[in-house]
């Protein structure tokens, strides 16, 4: 496991919520509340906020002008039992896209509302997550000129 680095400047500590818009607000609110047992901690004219754990996920009305969602690959959740899950997820009859198994966790992968991928991952030591890429090659910066 390569040694942690230190804190940036900035302070951060982790993740304090993720955002995203969706077209079908109540339809989104419905799968992560009655599907992934989220808790509705806030709801306004254009926006849910749920809770899982600390975490925050917020759902946003599309504005309508939006035909992906904006640079979001995927969101991940944490979980902690994996003994059981894929069958637990298919009774609620949420879409299974996939399944990966990896060293040091393992992964079902769904199929959210309005084509948000989601990945349910499940770690034996939950303070684990070793990244199996290697960092970017630093960019070579050009050698000043001399006059």
């Amino acid at each position: 496991m390569p040694p942690k680095t230190a804190p940036r400047e900035f302070g951060l500590l982790g993740f304090d919520h993720v955002d995203v818009r969706v077209r079908d607000r109540a339809k989104a609110r419905r799968f992560f509340v009655e599907q992934m047992g989220m808790d509705v901690i806030g709801e306004g004219a254009d926006h849910t906020f749920l809770l899982f754990g600390d975490q925050v996920l917020g759902l946003h009305d599309s504005d309508g002008k939006e035909t992906t969602l904006n640079g979001i690959d995927h969101l991940a959740f944490r979980v902690s039992e994996w003994t059981g899950l894929r069958s637990r997820v298919g009774r609620s009859r949420v879409v299974i896209t996939g399944e990966k198994e990896r060293d040091d966790s393992r992964s079902l992968y769904l199929r959210g509302p309005e084509g948000i991928r989601i990945e349910l991952v499940w770690r034996p030591d939950p303070h684990s997550h070793v990244c199996t890429h290697p960092p970017p090659m630093p960019v070579p910066r050009p050698e000043p000129e001399e006059d």
